[in-house]
């Protein structure tokens, strides 16, 4: 019996996390309710504030679970031996895979770090937002990391590295939640070709 109720404990946080990534997703942060979230797990509110001390923590907790395998991937192809040219393009199709599977919470997520959600504000503080511009500017950073060393490898000109890691991470999720992705592999490849050669004709 013991066994069992330890083999339980897992499933049942996994089991608020799934119905947490279901109603965020839905309803935004702030519409959304630890009673929603309850329900839809169909468990105990004593036992979600065993896990979770409260609806932020629960939030970041999935955002930090979601995003764990991809920052993984992130960061072994970030230190690869691949060229940085094809490093780029392989770049941009992890982000394209990764907010393609989980945009709708990292659409609710954007709003709130921003300030504001879709009714106009934001639930989080100024220090709970900087908390979460620190995953963006650190997935970020794994993007520059790579045009650095094209830039050191002499296969990218002298630019402001910074500004376009940003410029490229935007273009990314604006096609992601623009719906223009019709295929991860084609839409990486195109991206990575205007972005690294622009479009005017040479």
């Amino acid at each position: 019996m013991k066994q069992k109720h330890q083999q339980d404990i897992p499933n049942k946080r996994q089991q608020i996390l799934d119905a947490a990534y279901v109603i965020f997703s839905r309803k935004g942060y702030h519409r959304a309710t630890v009673d929603e979230i309850i329900a839809l797990a169909d468990t105990g509110k004593g036992t979600v504030y065993n896990y979770f001390v409260n609806k932020e923590q629960l939030f970041y907790t999935l955002i930090q679970e979601k995003s764990m395998p991809f920052e993984i991937d992130l960061q072994r192809l970030v230190k690869s031996e691949v060229e940085p040219l094809q490093k780029v393009e392989a770049l941009i199709r992890l982000f394209l895979e990764f907010y393609g599977q989980n945009g709708d919470l990292w659409r609710v997520m954007m709003h709130e770090v921003r300030g504001f959600d879709v009714e106009g504000y934001s639930d989080f503080t100024v220090e709970e937002r900087n908390k979460y511009q620190a995953w963006f500017h650190q997935s970020i950073g794994m993007i520059e990391e790579v045009l650095q060393e094209g830039r050191d490898k002499n296969v990218l000109r002298p630019c402001d590295m910074h500004r376009a890691a940003y410029g490229l991470f935007s273009a990314i999720v604006s096609i992601v939640f623009g719906g223009m992705v019709d295929s991860i592999e084609e839409s990486a490849k195109t991206i990575a070709d205007v972005f690294l050669h622009g479009v005017a004709k040479k």
